[in-house]
């Protein structure tokens, strides 16, 4: 185990840069996720960190020692792959244990390796098949199991759960944390799925166009965004990004939506940032579940805002019903109890959680506090 530090990474293929400055550390045992829409740069970010690609400067140190200009056999790290890229022809068995084969392991040690993974991972009664005889969970599993006999400094996962369908996702995804748990060894997991990223991280880096947007535990990255990308990008369904206008009202500030049946107001917090803005327009963000029917609602917060809205459409979810409501001239959604009693094309009353609400500048696309 060891603690991982990337300072100030670049990588460039010719004149285009695909990482700009990246600086992030994930302290020993910890569980750092890569998260963004494809061809942000985070698979190549975690190549660089394994050594597949050459950096064009910048660092990365592995415990306290620099392994920038090592080559990946030397810098003490396993990979497991999207594609699990096990040998065709090799049984189960045989895939965990090759690695160790040509690096010269013991018959004795490697027997005991291959015991402990497959007790471990549960694929015990799987050693004697061929990749072609398993299931895309079990062959992630093998995958997974070669990586771990390894006992690496660090492990990388590279989007290992794309491939398998939704519910095996769920139960790998639960597999994954119960082995971290168990190991305590440092993860740097990439991956586009923003759930993934907040049910396994222990710090998340959101990145965009090369750049980390914001480097956080998931209770920060979900409640705290930096901008409106991380707002949008984290969270299903997304946050709710309305546009309003900062207006006094009563010697205090408001924030003035456009309604069903004209303008809404609803508190502001007291703020240098949002005083500054009186008479412009703000970007309004609240979570959907912050947006919910007044029985549902947070009863701890003393910022709860009650308003009637107009609800165009009504999407029963089992666990929840989501409410679709138009606000700001846009479609906002609430997150309400599974059996709230809620009809479209009504009007009806739901409470704003303004302790939850965030507000953004609608042309940078920063954070207001």
């Amino acid at each position: 185990m060891a603690r991982l530090k990337i300072e100030n990474l670049y990588k460039a293929y010719g004149a285009t840069e695909v990482l700009k400055g990246i600086d992030l550390e994930i302290e020993d045992g910890g569980f750092l996720v890569l998260v963004g829409p494809s061809g942000c740069g985070k698979s190549t970010l975690l190549n660089c960190i394994a050594g597949l690609e050459d950096v064009t400067s910048g660092d990365v140190v592995i415990g306290e020692r620099s392994v920038t200009e090592l080559h990946p056999s030397k810098r003490d790290i396993a990979m497991v792959f999207q594609s699990y890229a096990l040998y065709p022809n090799m049984t189960v068995e045989k895939n965990i244990s090759f690695g160790m084969e040509i690096r010269g392991v013991g018959k004795s040690e490697r027997r005991a390796a291959i015991e402990g993974v497959a007790d471990m991972l549960q694929i015990r009664e799987l050693l004697k098949r061929k990749p072609s005889q398993l299931s895309g969970g079990q062959r992630q599993r093998v995958a997974m199991g070669r990586a771990l006999v390894r006992d690496p400094q660090v492990f990388l996962f590279d989007e290992p759960l794309s491939n398998l369908d939704a519910k095996l996702r769920v139960d790998m995804r639960t597999e994954i944390k119960r082995l971290h748990k168990r190991m305590g060894t440092t993860i740097v997991y990439v991956t586009h799925d923003q759930i993934e990223a907040l049910t396994l991280a222990t710090r998340i880096a959101v990145m965009k166009d090369g750049i980390v947007q914001q480097f956080g535990t998931p209770d920060q990255i979900y409640n705290d965004p930096v901008n409106m990308f991380v707002a949008d990008f984290m969270g299903s369904p997304a946050m709710n990004l309305l546009p309003g206008t900062v207006v006094a009202e009563n010697g205090g500030l408001m924030v003035s939506l456009d309604g069903h049946e004209g303008e809404m107001l609803l508190p502001l917090p007291d703020s240098d940032a949002l005083r500054g803005r009186m008479g412009q327009k703000i970007i309004f963000g609240i979570r959907p579940e912050a947006f919910t029917d007044p029985e549902g609602a947070d009863r701890t917060s003393t910022q709860l805002e009650k308003r009637d809205c107009f609800v165009e459409v009504v999407e029963p979810a089992g666990s929840d019903t989501f409410a679709v409501v138009k606000l700001g001239g846009k479609s906002a959604v609430a997150r309400l109890r599974a059996d709230a009693r809620i009809s479209p094309e009504t009007v009806t009353s739901l409470a704003f959680n303004m302790g939850k609400a965030v507000f953004f500048d609608p042309d940078s696309g920063e954070r207001l506090k």
